[in-house]
């Protein structure tokens, strides 16, 4: 009688352990993550939240569908093959505004994997999704420190009316003395000088124009490649 007791509390236990094998741990086979973003993330995300002040909100993690959708009046067909390219992909940052939620920009963080093939390919279609949706798209090399006036000025840049206020006026003055490291303007070929917007919502930001405005309106932001 007792071995039959046995055998039965072992047969049990074999199923009981096909099961657990089965459904996994437990009915949800999901597990919490440690954090939202990684460290160089983490880091980046404050500065950009110092870099926008109280004239925009920072969002992460959030998935282009969410910002993006396929054009109207597309087939059924298309429209599911547009959305599938991006449904699985997620922007590392979205800047709003602080009253409706619009979209201002997107903000995308590079750090050594973007060199990757799949990376250049991924990228690559991303930009060129958000050009043609008309979103700003601005990107950022990972590092170990940034200057947070410099990434407000790629964010944010300085209005006509900031830089009319800010560019010398070469006449009778010569070339001015804070000229940007030797740089010269694509356009004209005259020294690039560092400026600071002095008034507006743009007051702060550090931007380069060219010295022989206003004959030449050239600027750029000041981290922003030629």
């Amino acid at each position: 009688m007792e071995w039959i007791v046995l055998l039965g509390i072992i047969l049990i236990a074999v199923l009981a352990m096909r099961l657990i094998r089965r459904i996994g741990p437990g009915k949800y086979p999901y597990q919490l993550n440690e954090r939202l973003f990684s460290p160089a993330e983490r880091s980046f995300y404050g500065v950009l939240t110092q870099a926008v002040k109280n004239e925009a909100i920072v969002f992460g993690k959030v998935r282009v569908a969410d910002i993006l959708s396929p054009s109207r009046g597309l087939s059924r067909s298309r429209w599911q093959t547009a959305f599938n390219r991006i449904s699985s992909k997620h922007f590392d940052f979205v800047v709003c505004s602080p009253d409706t939620l619009s979209i201002l920009a997107v903000v995308e963080l590079d750090d050594k994997s973007h060199a990757r093939a799949t990376r250049v390919e991924r990228d690559r279609f991303i930009d060129s999704v958000c050009e043609a949706a008309g979103v700003p798209l601005h990107r950022f090399k990972a590092a170990k420190m940034y200057n947070v006036g410099e990434v407000r000025a790629v964010l944010f840049p300085p209005a006509k009316e900031d830089i009319d206020q800010a560019l010398p006026t070469p006449e009778g003055e010569g070339l001015p003395s804070n000229s940007a490291d030797g740089l010269l303007c694509p356009k004209c070929s005259s020294v690039l000088v560092t400026k600071v917007a002095t008034r507006g919502k743009h007051k702060g930001a550090e931007f380069l124009g060219c010295s022989a405005y206003p004959k030449c309106k050239y600027y750029r932001a000041k981290d922003t490649p030629e």
